[in-house]
């Protein structure tokens, strides 16, 4: 009397087709380069980032939002200890700076340069999208050991897949 339903899962195995799979990942790094006052590089290395959930929510935004966030070329950093996801600013912000964006069309990556300047026991790392020290929105975050250099450069690399 009743007939059984085929799922759509059993649909894909009987024709052939195989399932797309679904969903947007964003990950990425940040590389620290340090110099001396002549030129001379101290170290390169590089750590993990976390996008902050304020982040996430600003990258949606550009997607279906008719109203956009404004763009996240500032970086900051700082001698606290970073935050988790839900962190919005550093936790003890010393420096902000304008940061460099750079894509190339049909690649997934993008990044985000800045140079900082005598820089005392940074530890935190964040990218912004407003000039003003200690205001929000925080697209990212990264902890590292202190540094203290006369010359920091971070470029903050993204990936999406």
């Amino acid at each position: 009397m009743f007939e059984e339903k085929t799922k759509i899962s059993d649909s894909f195995k009987m024709s052939g087709i195989k399932k797309a799979e679904e969903g947007l990942k964003i990950c990425g790094k940040v590389r620290l380069i340090g110099h001396n006052k002549d030129g001379s590089l101290v170290f390169d290395y590089e750590v993990p980032n976390l996008i902050t959930n304020a982040g996430f929510d600003a990258i949606c935004a550009c997607v279906g939002n008719t109203t956009q966030p404004d763009d996240f070329h500032w970086m900051a950093i700082g001698t606290g200890a970073v935050g988790d996801a839900t962190a919005t600013l550093l936790t003890t912000e010393t420096q902000r700076v304008a940061a460099t964006y750079a894509h190339t069309g049909g690649t997934k990556i993008f990044t985000s340069t800045g140079v900082f300047t005598s820089v005392t026991a940074a530890t935190e790392y964040g990218c912004f999208n407003v000039v003003t020290a200690n205001t929000p929105t925080m697209l990212n975050t990264a902890g590292f050991a202190a540094i203290t250099i006369d010359s920091l450069t971070i470029v903050a690399t993204f990936t999406l897949s």
